[in-house]
């Protein structure tokens, strides 16, 4: 079926991402924390062979992809990911499914990551869902000073540098274009930084210009600007 850019630009915002054969797609699957069980892989991976090639791939940030799926598939494979809980995500201009390293897991980690990733995801990727932004927004989360998950690269990070107290970065941005975050003054318990977060979510739908990364909106006003912003110094 021949589908205009217009059309393949939607599907994308859904998830499902065009193939450079121009006739598949890959749905991708949102993994809050970058988790799943056991029954929803054994799911994915029969869909896989059900809908695509046999095969699924993993991410850079922790999400699954099954490609060389049918367009007159999408929306049968959409329902029987649901009957396991799962959905078609992370991609549009919205907030994206966090990022978090295994800091409930790793000897090092300083914080649970993973009631951290489930917290956020409920608050900013599935309760921002439908709120459109100028571009994507990346929250990344590490664990401990190692920064294993990169939380300097991400739109907003957060890295644990006490028990249950973090450091919240901003301005990073990873892709063709590279930023290294800069750190607001202070440690913050998870709730300060999920009200910093907010702000910063507001502040980049009012601010930012259609297209614009929020590092580059923060580089364009000012960091010092945005972090009185955030800190509510203004």
């Amino acid at each position: 079926m021949d589908l205009t850019d217009e059309e393949k630009k939607v599907l994308l915002g859904k998830g499902y991402v065009a193939q450079k054969d121009g006739l598949h797609f890959a749905c991708r699957i949102a993994m809050p924390g970058g988790k799943m069980t056991a029954r929803q892989g054994e799911k994915v991976a029969d869909l896989s062979v059900k809908y695509g090639q046999g095969y699924y791939t993993f991410t850079q940030r922790l999400n699954v992809e099954i490609p060389w799926i049918q367009y007159q598939d999408l929306d049968n494979l959409a329902k029987e990911l649901k009957e396991v809980g799962l959905a078609p995500g992370s991609t549009g201009r919205r907030v994206r499914p966090v990022l978090v390293c295994k800091g409930s897991l790793c000897k090092f980690g300083l914080l649970d990551t993973e009631s951290i990733a489930q917290k956020l995801d409920e608050r900013f990727y599935q309760g921002f869902y439908d709120v459109a932004l100028p571009n994507k927004l990346r929250i990344v989360v590490s664990g401990c000073g190692n920064g294993c998950s990169k939380p300097q690269l991400g739109c907003i990070g957060l890295q644990g540098r006490q028990p249950d107290k973090v450091a919240v970065i901003i301005q990073g941005m990873f892709g063709k274009e590279k930023l290294v975050g800069r750190e607001l003054p202070g440690l913050f318990s998870l709730s300060e930084a999920m009200e910093i977060i907010e702000k910063a979510i507001f502040i980049y739908r009012e601010k930012g210009i259609a297209g614009e990364r929020f590092a580059k909106m923060v580089e364009r006003i000012g960091f010092e600007s945005i972090a009185n912003s955030l800190l509510g110094l203004d």
